[in-house]
């Protein structure tokens, strides 16, 4: 598989993303995805797509500032700096954070298995 490949991925998740397109989101979260928001709670793939489902997480802008890809065989890892704003819980946010996911090649395709954020501090 080509960076490429993942590269694209990461585009549709982030329009997904931005149109909180749970139908999108569910094709390229793994069932057993575990993701690790900035304030350290670990969030399920359902619990993601619900965020997005009763608009309790709006992400307004997205703008990717950096991203680098790797891939191995059946894995890929993306190290991605974004800026953002949007809301959570009603509560206006906006800043720059660090993602880091995983992809593995499933037999129903590419999948994140795993993910973080971080809140950059400047």
């Amino acid at each position: 598989m080509s960076e490429s490949v993942i590269a694209e991925l990461e585009g549709r998740l982030r329009k997904a993303m931005l149109a909180s397109d749970v139908d999108v989101l569910d094709a390229l979260l793994a069932d057993d995805l575990t993701f690790v928001d900035a304030t350290g709670k670990v969030w399920s793939k359902a619990d993601d797509l619900n965020a997005h489902r009763y608009g309790v997480q709006r992400i307004e802008r997205l703008e990717i500032k950096e991203q680098t890809v790797r891939v191995y065989e059946k894995s890929a890892v993306t190290l991605t700096h974004a800026s953002l704003s949007g809301q959570f819980g009603g509560v206006p946010l906006s800043g720059n954070l660090r993602y880091t996911r995983m992809w593995v090649e499933t037999e129903s395709g590419w999948r994140i298995v795993a993910a973080h954020c971080s809140v950059l501090a400047f």
